[in-house]
């Protein structure tokens, strides 16, 4: 019987089907934003220095960064005829064969055949170069990079996620930049490798959005040991209210030292603390009686004491305001002279009183009536248009510099068009009109007004920066006061944030976060556990400047030495030491005119009047241009110039004003009075000694004292050798920098 042999034939198919590759689903179309533009920004295609520039290159023009898809495409599909693609044969398209460099191009070849990114601009232009759509096209919606911190080589991996919940790897998509060389390097692929010892921020950029990581790689130095407070294990010591005690935030800095490998200078001198601390709070240095006073004290806790002296001083309030006038840009230029007085008066008086810092800005932000009359409403006179508020408003209390946004999104950080009229739109219903005294003006609120976005013409709605959401409908009829309220909320940690880090920056001379005004993603913290224990105290404070900088003033870390060690030399931004600063133009003229007994006369204000409680940034003084200070015309800190130059060095060495100071001031005139009757070799001893303590807080050595003496007994003037003693401390780096 002959077997049949049809039933092996299922088995047969059903085997082959089993063995036979699966069939893949067919690709997406590409999407010109989420896929095209994220591949043109990789190429560096438009980037400033190539199309993205503001007049293109090579009579083609891209936005910067793909921040405005629907221009990018109307440029390679309809700009000068359509030339750049070939709808009848795609693949002889100038958009793709430039690249390849089959066709002459400026930026040379960027592409290889049959790469990833080849077939992705092949494909677009094969399946017929559909546009953006911003209706049906997937937003990216958060981007994050992994590991975000490393100490040692390793490579970084980028996912994007999309308002349709799905993600993608876009690690080979993403633009990597070292923000510091020498610590780190970081490949086109995100390979990181590390150079040298420090920090260094890894700026990540996709698809407009922008994500850090950092690299730190400890320093490698010798140790020094010195008594210093000890870790608390990363417990930092708080209030009731939640806010940091005395030496609350020593531990922070530590821990980042130790991280670091960097180890802390000593404690300073009580010579070094009483002259630091006097200048920082009051803008003056102590009398020859106080300084041997506090230096003579046993008392354990005199620095406590003394600090606690002096933030209850006029001068302390004087110097306080000059610092807020100069973030206020208190100028007669803007202002008018009465408006100018008006606004520093009311400053001064906040200050006096110890308003909370809270309290102050929602004053500022809105202000209205007379700028003769009410102090705040010149906050709005300053700047002459909503946008011009817009900036300053996020400059001063924000951090943030967002000028760039106003004509396209940030070419670095996560800053839109959009979230720049959105923010402005608190201030499109400010107004302003003359009042019945000449130059005067009146701040008022209008009904109505709206601001609009250039691009798209649409009117901007409310939406505080940083938010996603605009606010629905008026909350209140002043829309300055609904921006102040979010502003100075106590969950509004940013604001609160940057005014810890100024006042932290006035005793540093660097901040934190530094600059001040430049709050950035690309721009962290150096610090950022003590930042954010700081803003805590500050807010539980009651945003009290007052009661922060007492906690500042009696913490070891602004009590060591600026002594630099073999163990923190490299440290320039980590708080190892006190770092020495050139003393501000107004502090130094009035320590000059304090030590000879001369003060400036600044006309038309009266006799005794200090160039720190000048109001009026227009007040001519030539020895506080040279200086730096700052003309209160921009909203930067940078106005204000801490860096010494030649023309400072020639003025202290040939000026007349500093010469007649030393030949006319009633200083040297009272020492040689008062230690007449004394022995001639003792009484030239004792009027170096004071004048050492009047210019630099301390005793003389014992080879400093006899040389001057020696000099003075060699003059046949007397008196002209004790001025070429006081003109020699007076320029002296002891004397002119902050130690």
């Amino acid at each position: 019987m002959r077997t049949s042999v049809w039933w092996f034939l299922p088995v047969v198919v059903a085997t082959a089907l089993a063995l036979a590759p699966a069939k893949s689903a067919p690709p997406k179309p590409v999407s010109f934003t989420n896929d095209l533009l994220p591949v043109l920004t990789k190429l560096g295609c438009n980037q400033g220095a190539c199309h993205g520039q503001q007049s293109g290159k090579g009579g083609f023009r891209l936005s910067l960064r793909a921040w405005d898809p629907a221009f990018d495409y109307e440029q390679l599909t309809k700009a000068d005829n359509g030339r750049r693609v070939k709808p009848s044969d795609p693949m002889q398209s100038l958009f793709l064969l430039k690249p390849l460099g089959r066709v002459p191009h400026a930026g040379g070849t960027l592409l290889k055949p049959y790469s990833e990114d080849y077939e992705l601009i092949r494909r677009w232009l094969c399946e017929g170069r559909k546009g953006p759509d911003e209706q049906k096209d997937i937003k990216l919606t958060e981007l994050s990079v992994t590991p975000a911190e490393l100490s040692g080589p390793g490579t970084l991996t980028v996912t994007a996620r999309y308002s349709d919940g799905t993600t993608r790897d876009v690690t080979r998509l993403a633009r990597y930049t070292s923000q510091n060389d020498a610590v780190a390097q970081v490949t086109e692929q995100g390979k990181l490798t590390p150079r040298g010892s420090g920090e260094a921020t890894i700026l990540v950029a996709y698809s407009g959005e922008v994500k850090v990581a950092t690299v730190l790689v400890p320093y490698r130095l010798p140790s020094v040991t010195h008594p210093s407070p000890p870790l608390l294990q990363g417990r930092v010591p708080r209030n009731e209210a939640g806010g940091l005690r005395t030496g609350g935030f020593d531990p922070l800095v530590l821990k980042k030292l130790t991280r670091l490998g960097l180890t802390p200078s000593p404690r300073c001198t009580d010579s070094e603390f009483l002259r630091r601390v006097y200048l920082d709070t009051t803008a003056s240095l102590p009398t020859p009686q106080e300084t041997r006073r506090f230096l003579d004290s046993p008392d354990p806790q005199k620095r406590a004491k003394l600090i606690d002296k002096l933030l209850e001083s006029a001068t302390y309030v004087d110097y306080r305001t000059l610092k807020l006038a100069d973030l206020l840009r208190v100028n007669g230029q803007f202002l008018s002279e009465e408006g100018a007085d008006t606004y520093y008066r009311w400053i001064h008086e906040q200050v006096e009183n110890n308003v909370g810092y809270d309290t102050f800005a929602f004053a500022l932000l809105t202000g209205k009536g007379s700028t003769y009359h009410v102090g705040a409403a010149n906050y709005c006179r300053v700047a002459q248009a909503p946008e011009d508020l817009t900036e300053t408003t996020a400059s001063t209390f924000l951090g943030t510099r967002i000028s760039c946004a106003k004509c396209h999104n940030h070419p670095f950080e996560g800053w839109k068009q959009q979230d720049y009229y959105d923010f402005a739109a608190f201030f499109a219903r400010y107004g302003r009109k003359y009042g019945p005294e000449f130059g005067e003006e009146q701040i008022y609120v209008r009904r109505d007004g709206d601001i609009a976005n250039p691009r798209n013409k649409q009117v901007a709605k409310m939406r505080f920066l940083g938010e996603k959401k605009p606010l629905d409908g008026e909350p209140d009829p002043d829309r300055r006061e609904t921006l102040a309220k979010w502003l100075t909320a106590k969950d509004n940690r940013q604001f609160a944030r940057v005014a810890a880090n100024r006042v932290w920056a006035d005793f540093f001379g660097r901040g934190i976060v530094e600059p001040v005004d430049d709050f950035r993603l690309s721009n962290p913290p150096c610090n950022p556990e003590l930042l954010e224990a700081l803003t805590d105290s500050f807010i539980a404070s009651g945003y009290d400047v007052k009661q922060l900088t007492r906690l500042i003033l009696n913490s070891e870390t602004y009590q060591r030495s600026s002594q630099i060690l073999p163990g923190n030399a490299p440290d320039t931004k980590y708080f190892a030491r006190a770092y020495p600063r050139r003393l501000p133009a107004e502090t130094l003229l009035d320590v000059i005119g304090q030590v000879t007994g001369k003060q400036e006369r600044f006309y038309p204000y009266p006799e005794g009047v200090k160039a720190v409680q000048i109001r009026d940034s227009r007040q001519s003084a030539y020895f506080l241009e040279i200086f730096g200070r700052p003309k209160r015309e921009i909203v930067c800190g940078c106005e204000r110039s801490p860096q010494p130059n030649l023309a400072q060095s020639l003025h202290l060495v040939n000026s007349w004003s500093i010469n007649d100071k030393l030949s006319s001031g009633t200083m040297l005139a009272k020492l040689l009075k008062d230690f007449e009757p004394w022995a001639k070799p003792l009484r030239d001893r004792r009027i170096v000694e004071e004048l050492y303590y009047l210019t630099v807080c301390r005793a003389p050595s014992k080879s400093e004292a006899e040389s001057l003496v020696a000099h003075i007994q060699k003059q046949k003037d007397r008196k002209q050798g004790f001025e070429d003693a006081l003109w020699a401390l007076l320029n002296s780096e002891e004397f002119l920098f902050q130690k």
